[in-house]
């Protein structure tokens, strides 16, 4: 039982040091702002445009390149409370996805996923595949199967082939999440390399190299 105590002890403690360590500089909290930021003008494109895209998380994944998974979960959550208090509170039912999406993005930058553009594409689907895990209840119980107007369109195509509502939301979240986070993955990896070496936090000179 003691050695149990302890085991358990130890874990908590080294959790806390690396959460700790994402929130340890002062590069940390000036990124996050950042990285809300690149969310909204990327949300405000997509939809602007009426794309089957959200291009909302290029921050999100950038936090997690550059900085580490806490930092980039938290970027990913603010930026749907901002955007639901400023004007979609649909996003605030889906707080849950950029939380999981930034953590997994950090945790593949840390297991060397953003090393280069080949590489970019396998942290791309597993982030898209978070996603649709987070989003496809929350798109089916509380949405009806339906959320943006460029998502319809995708959902509306399923539905109209004979298949039902849940199957047609799975199957266009799907499509749309794995290529929409692909496109971010690459999108938040360009912004990273293109930063010049000495301005790297640690995180990103590991994750980059």
């Amino acid at each position: 039982m003691a050695d149990s105590t302890s085991d358990t002890t130890s874990r908590f403690g080294s959790l806390k040091s690396q959460i700790g360590s994402d929130f340890s500089s002062t590069t940390t909290w000036v990124l996050i702002p950042v990285g809300i930021g690149l969310n909204a003008a990327g949300g405000f494109i997509a939809n602007t445009l009426k794309l089957p895209l959200f291009l909302d998380n290029i921050g999100t994944i950038l936090l997690a390149i550059l900085v580490g998974p806490w930092a980039a979960a938290l970027t990913g959550g603010l930026s749907n409370v901002v955007s639901g208090m400023i004007g979609n509170p649909i996003q605030m039912a889906f707080v849950m996805s950029p939380i999981a999406m930034g953590l997994v993005a950090g945790f593949l930058a840390r297991r060397g996923l953003f090393e280069n553009a080949r590489k970019v594409v396998i942290a791309g689907v597993l982030v898209g595949l978070t996603s649709v895990v987070f989003s496809v209840p929350v798109v089916v119980v509380v949405f009806g199967g339906v959320t943006s107007a460029g998502m319809s369109v995708v959902t509306s195509l399923f539905v109209a082939s004979g298949l039902n509502i849940a199957v047609s939301a799975l199957l266009s979240q799907l499509i749309v999440d794995i290529v929409d986070k692909t496109i971010m993955a690459y999108a938040a990896y360009l912004i990273a390399e293109a930063v010049p070496q000495r301005y790297l936090p640690m995180q990103g000179q590991q994750a980059l190299s």
